[in-house]
């Protein structure tokens, strides 16, 4: 089968890979779609995330993606031959005391594909175990199961915000994620949302999917304006979905005394700065998303339903053999791009 390597940064290598061959608990995937994500981008640009998450060989990136099933292990579902799934893409080891608590999304022993020593979607077939395999609606289409996993990010992250009718949100970094979590805040009721990004574009996208409110960081400055709109009261909740390390002190920063921030975006750091004095004086809740945790089917059933918008967020299409086109594209942020997918 073909298949996209990762080399070095900015290397990337079409190769011939094995066929795999699905275990007794596994699915066989033909994949059809695969979304390139912001953590994409960190090992693309750089081979790391922080300084645990190191490339040190060729690897196959990619983990939103989606794919018919084309055969099961023996010990799988066997109704999942033919269907079109979105993959939960983490595979937690299901005994350990985070696993069995409920927060398998923190398991110590997760595979998740796509990095270092894992080998990720960017490929024709991959197998996977078949419980992460979630059916979609015939009606969805490859690229919008695909984007199913940022936007299960999304719904983690306004649940873990517990938002409440009627407060205010401020949404920083209006990326894919971004995007996503205003729209999803928006319908679990927030009144207000303001939104702030670096690239007028998005600005732009911003408005057009869930922020009342967007401006661009780039010309004015995110704490000043928001505490400004606010009567210098902040916002209730603020969710950081930067790939930047002042995300997240820009989040504390413009948050009410008792209000909650949550934080998504990755800096691709291992350290990253945080005003603390004002966190503490304020007495803030802190909240890390960890991608997502028993999310998968209900962010389905809101795409589905088109309570939220997935598809008019892929900007670009690239098939398998140019792929290093698309992670070019997004890396050097060219052509308004705001999601890119490969599409298979």
């Amino acid at each position: 089968m073909k298949a996209v390597e990762w080399h070095a940064p900015r290397q990337m290598r079409l190769v011939e890979r094995e066929k795999p061959e699905p275990k007794p608990h596994e699915a066989l995937i033909r994949v059809e779609s695969v979304g390139v994500c912001g953590s994409d981008m960190h090992y693309y640009l750089q081979g790391r995330i922080g300084s645990q998450q190191v490339l040190k060989e060729p690897v196959i990136l990619g983990h939103e993606y989606s794919g018919i099933v084309e055969a099961v292990g023996a010990a799988a579902d066997g109704g999942l031959v033919g269907k079109r799934v979105a993959v939960e893409p983490g595979i937690p080891c299901m005994k350990c005391e985070s696993c069995t608590t409920g927060h398998y999304n923190v398991c110590k022993k997760m595979f998740f594909p796509g990095g270092p020593g894992n080998d990720g979607a960017l490929c024709e077939y991959t197998a996977v175990h078949a419980a992460f395999c979630f059916p979609v609606p015939d009606t969805m289409t490859a690229q919008a199961a695909a984007m199913i996993e940022p936007a299960a990010v999304a719904v983690h992250a306004v649940e873990l915000a517990q938002l409440y009718p009627g407060e205010t949100v401020a949404i920083l970094g209006l990326g894919s994620i971004g995007l996503l979590t205003a729209q999803v805040a928006k319908f679990s009721g927030a009144h207000l949302i303001y939104g702030t990004d670096v690239l007028p574009y998005r600005v732009e996208a911003g408005r057009r999917h869930g922020v009342d409110m967007a401006f661009d960081a780039g010309r004015e400055d995110t704490v000043q304006r928001i505490m400004a709109e606010t009567g210098g009261r902040g916002v209730d909740v603020a969710i950081d979905c930067t790939n930047g390390s002042d995300g997240m002190g820009l989040a504390v920063q413009v948050t009410r005394p008792a209000g909650r921030c949550v934080l998504v975006g990755i800096s691709g750091e291992e350290w990253d700065p945080l005003p603390v004095s004002i966190a503490r004086r304020r007495e803030l809740t802190l909240r890390w998303c960890r991608r997502f945790c028993h999310n998968f089917a209900r962010t389905i059933v809101l795409a589905a339903s088109c309570k939220l918008d997935v598809i008019s967020l892929i900007t670009h299409s690239f098939p398998l053999e140019r792929t290093q086109e698309a992670f070019d594209l997004v890396a050097e942020n060219r052509d308004n791009v705001i999601k890119v997918s490969v599409d298979i």
